[in-house]
């Protein structure tokens, strides 16, 4: 090996050690450590916007009715058989941003990539959706997988951290005729055990979230969005 190469080698181990370092400060970053016990939730009246896959029609509905009962205004945006790569690949995720403001975020994205076989390669596209929500106190909802996935949730955990991620695998939910999707009635219970968890201390940024008592239907501003066509 010559000096020219030797070289090479030494700046090209300097660039992939500087590249990890970089990724490790930013996987830390996002798993922090959760709220001590006897510190109360967030009472704001937070601007709350839930987006992803259509995982989010059924739990929205429920949703609507926590924001209700606690002061939350709700943006929905229901995007179908949407993924990370989509969300994180097009202007969609900003224009909602700006146009919701929100102080506070709720994402569940994955069930249209529990099967892929590169899920290793959805990190820079989980990882491009968290930069888009800045400093903006999130969490991501993991999808109630009906079979065993192929890493994404594994995936989507380690990055978000464990304390922004309710992870839904082992419940025991109602499918609907694609015995997929939960029926409605069991999305219902399945939010009502992510806003257990959303107002626990475990989770980066706990948030009120009383249970509804007045048994009405809630709504507010949800955009439904069709699938795109020819996408990669």
């Amino acid at each position: 090996m010559n000096n020219q190469q030797r070289k090479y080698q030494l700046e090209s181990r300097k660039s992939r050690e500087t590249r990890e370092s970089i990724e490790s400060i930013e996987s830390r970053k996002t798993r922090e450590a959760p709220v001590p016990h006897g510190v109360l939730p967030d009472s704001s009246a937070h601007r709350i916007l839930f987006f992803g896959d259509s995982m989010v029609e059924g739990l929205l509905r429920r949703m609507n009715c926590y924001a209700f009962a606690n002061g939350y205004q709700m943006t929905n945006v229901v995007w179908y058989s949407s993924t990370t790569e989509i969300w994180a690949q097009t202007d969609t995720l900003r224009y909602f941003l700006d146009k919701a403001e929100p102080t506070f975020v709720m994402i569940s994205i994955g069930a249209n990539e529990q099967f892929i076989k590169d899920a290793a390669g959805r990190e820079t596209y989980i990882r491009q959706i968290l930069r888009e929500l800045g400093d903006t106190p999130f969490v991501w909802i993991g999808v109630p997988a009906w079979k065993e996935d192929t890493g994404i949730n594994d995936l989507t955990k380690r990055v978000v951290g464990e304390s922004r991620y309710f992870d839904s695998r082992g419940l025991t939910l109602q499918r609907g005729r694609d015995r997929m999707h939960p029926t409605f009635n069991a999305a219902s219970h399945w939010m009502d055990l992510v806003a257990e968890w959303m107002s626990g201390p475990s989770t980066a940024h706990p948030i009120r979230m009383d249970q509804p008592t007045d048994g009405k239907k809630h709504t507010y501003k949800t955009y439904a969005l069709q699938p795109l066509n020819n996408w990669r």
